[in-house]
């Protein structure tokens, strides 16, 4: 048993020390997305309003690629089941009000195990790393808006957990195309009314560009408040364990002491009774 409690206690401080980074890494994409603001007055120019990334999905039969944010292991509490059931909530009543299609991009052994039969993927589930980097967000954010721009979905979603503090965590299903919804992450007290001197700035070319670069934002930050969420997840769950393992630990020792104490007690009465017997 003691032996238990002190994996358990190591793994909360490896997880506690991964948080650490993680919270850390919540800052990485912020220069980044400053600069993406400056450029928000391009994206909202009316010579781009009938583009297929500004007009509103279709109000029924919608087609859905979804992409659902889960860890690569267990461990973590309740970390995966709250997306798992915030996803099947979410696809019920989606389904219901407008009759969508959906499949689904899994980052993330744990949702791919948990709703593949009930969501179709799309393609292979993506591993998600402790710590992962920019480079590793290409593969998803580069599918998503090529099969968005080829007419093969007319909606992208991200499922997943918004870190908020170590203690808690939003799960939500937040829409990424069309009417695309940016980042809070960098965001300017004040954003240029005006667009920047470019070259053919009426291109949608342009747009198209801009657009890729807040999608792979977005997909890059919800991963990393996913990360950040289960290694909060996986801290309190190892205390938790700990906590539980060492009272365990004294229920069994107060065990052992009264069947010892009754088993000296029963010796004592013996060695009295026959002692008696002999007088």
């Amino acid at each position: 048993m003691s032996g238990m409690r002190r994996v358990t206690a190591t793994m909360k401080m490896v997880a506690a020390s991964h948080l650490h980074r993680a919270q850390t890494e919540l800052h990485r994409p912020e220069p980044f997305a400053a600069e993406l603001w400056n450029l928000v007055p391009v994206v909202n120019q009316k010579a781009f309003e009938k583009h297929r990334v500004c007009l509103p999905p279709p109000a029924t039969g919608s087609r859905v690629l979804l992409l659902v944010m889960t860890s690569n292991r267990g461990l973590c509490g309740a970390f995966n089941n709250s997306v798992v059931r915030e996803v099947r909530r979410w696809v019920r009543e989606q389904t219901a009000e407008r009759g969508i299609q959906v499949e689904a991009l899994y980052a993330g052994q744990k949702g791919y195990a948990a709703l593949w039969r009930e969501i179709s993927p799309c393609m292979k589930a993506v591993d998600v790393t402790s710590h992962p980097h920019a480079k590793e967000t290409v593969a998803i954010s580069l599918y998503a808006m090529d099969a968005f721009l080829a007419k093969k979905y007319d909606e992208v979603w991200i499922a997943g957990n918004r870190f908020v503090t170590a203690m808690t965590n939003e799960t939500s299903v937040k829409r990424v195309l069309p009417y695309l919804e940016r980042p809070r992450i960098g965001r300017p007290e004040k954003i240029p009314e005006t667009p920047p001197n470019l070259i053919e700035p009426d291109d949608e070319r342009m747009l198209e560009a801009i657009t890729r670069q807040w999608v792979h934002l977005g997909v890059y930050f919800a991963l990393l408040n996913s990360v950040a969420s289960e290694h909060a997840a996986r801290v309190m769950a190892m205390e938790n364990a700990t906590v539980n393992l060492r009272r365990m630990e004294k229920d069994l020792i107060l065990l052992r002491n009264r069947a010892r104490q009754a088993a000296i007690t029963n010796e004592l009465t013996e060695i009295v009774s026959g002692a008696e017997s002999l007088s």
